[in-house]
């Protein structure tokens, strides 16, 4: 391991936010336990990064992304590949920090005052098992840069978010499709049923027109019932 615990930009931004000087001699000494591997059971879940030091119990935490924040940035880095890498956890960007932070006002990485820090021994603000977890955990974003987005609560969400798109995909409408126009064959149609002769002179009623002094439906009644006739000889 090298002298520097954490080199990537999200790994050296998490460290700085949580030790705040890495010139202390706090944060030499927590340096120190975590190149030696004395931070043990690192942890890292949605908004808590746990882990014991030396016998002592670390807890840091911070708020989660907000959620219309990271939807939105997940769907800006679409097209653009690193991004696309970024947001999936395959890898640091310097790029996307700087967007987050410039046209969101919601940085990836915490604010230094955004994080809360804990530890057993309760030395009070940066102790060095605080140091050392912090440097541990740089390391492992380091390693698996997919473990800052699981603390910062996007990991769930960009889930939600690809099965979203997937399901979006297979409903959308794709006019070359030949099968979306391929009719099934009409079902048979019903028998048909017989209607009494004049059924429909008799549903329109009376027609308030004279044929010879007779109402039109009585002369056209007779007529049908004489067609009726013939029909049935």
């Amino acid at each position: 391991m090298s002298g520097r615990v954490g080199s990537g930009p999200w790994a050296r931004l998490v460290a700085s936010a949580v030790v705040r000087d890495e010139g202390s001699a706090v944060a030499e000494r927590g340096r120190v336990l975590a190149r030696d591997g004395v931070v043990e059971e690192l942890d890292v879940r949605e908004r808590r990064v746990t882990a014991r030091v030396d016998g002592c119990e670390v807890v840091l935490s911070a708020e989660p992304v907000p959620p219309r924040i990271w939807t939105a940035m997940v769907r800006a880095a679409r097209g653009n590949a690193p991004l696309e890498e970024a947001v999936a956890g395959k890898r640091q960007s310097v790029q996307l920090e700087h967007l987050m932070t410039i046209d969101w006002s919601a940085p990836l990485v915490p604010r230094a005052f955004e994080v809360g820090r804990a530890c057993t021994c309760d030395a009070g603000g940066v102790c060095e098992h605080v140091a050392a977890t912090a440097f541990a955990f740089a390391l492992a974003i380091d390693e698996e840069p997919l473990l800052l987005l699981r603390w910062r609560g996007c990991v769930e969400r960009a889930a939600e978010e690809d099965e979203a798109d997937a399901e979006a995909r297979e409903l959308e409408f794709d006019p070359a499709d030949e099968a979306l126009w391929r009719a099934e064959p009409l079902p048979e149609p019903p028998p048909l049923r017989p209607l009494p002769v004049g059924a429909v002179l008799k549903r329109l009623g009376r027609s308030g027109m004279q044929v010879r002094g007779e109402e039109l439906s009585v002369v056209l009644q007779r007529a049908y019932e004489s067609f009726a006739e013939s029909a049935a000889d």
